[in-house]
This record gives structure tokens, sequence and C-alpha cells, in this order.
């Protein structure tokens, strides 16, 4: 089966599972670094909002052999688990005083998203784009948000810099910063290990000093963005007495490590790079390049390494 007849064959078998009036459809979805996915969108009576289930790695199951049928239920399962019957009040969005104070800002890779820059607004920064979202209040999906068009601001009268302002003061207050060590983000996840690799990862993880740390926000939500917080860096910079290297993890974190600390620094850029082809996906990825703080210029700067 094709994709196309996957995706029409599974519109014509969900209605089944539905009343008369429900509307099924698939939906092009956009997404970072010029990622377009196919959402499939769930509309029952009475209801404006339905999770987006994206379809491209259900396909690829099929294709690996998994039966029609058991992805129908794999995709019903998860809408009803994520479905919320109701509808969601966008109109606080057409009334700037309403959305001034949820203007928060984030970080993406300026070449791989061109296209998508151009009907944006943003602000270069190094080989990336500072770009702006409004955070959706009294949402039933996590971390729900409206990325900021061009035409937006022709909507409000406003200009590029009154969002950089709005976002700058928004920022650092509704998404607050985080500061941790590999250590202490990873050794939560062991649990799961049986008894005896727990203990033995464990005891690894706290005799050996890991000189990385991830700075991301509380939701750990874009929080590569982070680095653009007044005095962080600084602030870390100082606790460390050293210049730090940023390596770009993902969109939602980045990876700190101090100068002094790094023994091979010309191998840094190769494991980002690695990082990002084998364990990041498409849309998280932030960039394949390695920054560096200085404790005497207070900036950020492309490192060449």
């Amino acid at each position: 089966m094709t994709y196309e007849s996957f995706k029409q064959q599974l519109i014509t078998t969900l209605k089944e599972f539905f009343s008369a009036d429900t509307q099924i459809s698939i939906r092009s979805f956009p997404h970072n670094n010029q990622l377009i996915l196919d959402g499939l969108m769930i509309l029952e009576p009475g209801s404006n909002i339905s999770p987006a289930i994206y379809l491209n790695h259900y396909y690829e199951q099929y294709q690996n052999g998994s039966g029609f049928a058991a992805i129908q239920q794999q995709i019903l399962q998860y809408y009803h688990q994520h479905c919320t019957l109701g509808n969601l009040d966008t109109s606080f969005f057409t009334c700037f005083d309403q959305v001034n104070p949820r203007i928060v800002y984030k970080l993406i890779d300026f070449d791989k998203n061109r296209e998508l820059l151009k009907e944006i607004p943003h602000v270069p920064y190094l080989d990336l784009a500072i770009v702006f979202y409004c955070l959706v209040p009294e949402t039933p999906f996590e971390n729900a948000s409206i990325l900021i068009y061009n035409h937006h601001l022709a909507y409000w009268n406003i200009t590029d810099r009154d969002l950089m302002r709005y976002a700058s003061k928004n920022t650092p207050l509704l998404l607050p910063w985080r500061f941790s060590s590999l250590a202490e983000l990873i050794l939560p996840a062991l649990c799961s290990f049986p008894e005896k690799a727990h203990k033995d990862a464990q005891s690894l993880l706290e005799d050996h000093s890991i000189p990385m740390h991830v700075l991301t926000n509380q939701q750990q939500y874009f929080g590569a963005a982070c680095i653009l917080y007044p005095g962080v860096l600084k602030q870390i910079s100082e606790d460390f007495e050293d210049d730090l290297y940023i390596l770009p993890s993902s969109v939602h974190e980045v990876i700190l490590l101090p100068v002094s600390m790094a023994e091979r620094p010309f191998e840094l850029a190769q494991i980002v790079r690695e990082v990002n082809l084998t364990e990041v996906a498409q849309d998280e990825i932030l960039s394949d390049s390695v920054y560096r703080y200085s404790q005497e210029s207070d900036e950020v700067l492309q490192e060449r390494i």
C-alpha cells in the first residue's frame, strides 16, 4: 500500500468508530528545520481542538510489517489518551494587550529555516535566529504555543523591536532557567535499570566528576534560548572561574563545558555533528556549531575549532 493509499484508508476506516458528524482529516504541519509532517485531526461534535497524530512513523511501522488494523488501534488509543472535548478560546490572540505578557523567544538554525524566516519576525544571532511565539493559556495540551508571523505584527501594528523587548522581559520570567550536571539528570533515569546495572552506573557517575552541565528551562522546552538570558552565562562562568564551551544538544537545551576541562577541543564539533545525526530528531536539531562564552567580553562567539 502506498503512503497516499494508507492515509486514505485510515480516514475511511476511522469513521466507523465515530459519529457521522465527526470531521476526520489529514493536514501538513511544517516543523523546525524544513520538516513537514502529516497530522491526523479528529474533531468530534462540539469540539474545535484535536491532538495532531503524526502519521509518518505509523506508515514506517506498516512498511516494516505491522498490520494495518494494529496500527489503527494504536492511533485510536493515542487519540483517546490525548483528546479533550471542548473548545479552545483563541480570541485573546486578536488583542495585543492580552498577547504581549505571553510573548517569548526561542532559538532555531538560520540556514535550515531560511524559507520560514521569510514569513516570521526574527533577529539573527551568530548562525542562529531568535524567533518569537506566544504561550497559550489554560490549554489541555502541554506547552501549547502559537508561532508569531509577520502578518500578526501588521495586525497588531507593532515592530520586531517591540517583540524583542517583550520577549526579553517575559522569557526568563515565564520559562526560568535550570542548570544541572549530566549526572544529576542521568541518575533518576537509572531507576528503570536492573538493580546491579543501576548500582554500577550510579557508582561510576558518583566516582567520576563529569565536567559537562546542561542548561535549559524548567519546562525543558526550547530551553537552548537560556543562553540569551541576561547574566546567566556570566554567573555560571564565574562559578567555574573559566570560559565556557557551549554545545547545542538540541533546541531544548545546551551542554556547557569549562574550557580548561576540554582535553581535546577539536573533537567537540565532531561530537555535536554525530549526536545530531544519530540521536536528535530532525526538527529538534539546533546547530552543528560549537560556541564559546568569553568572560572577558561577556559575549557568546561561534568557535572555530
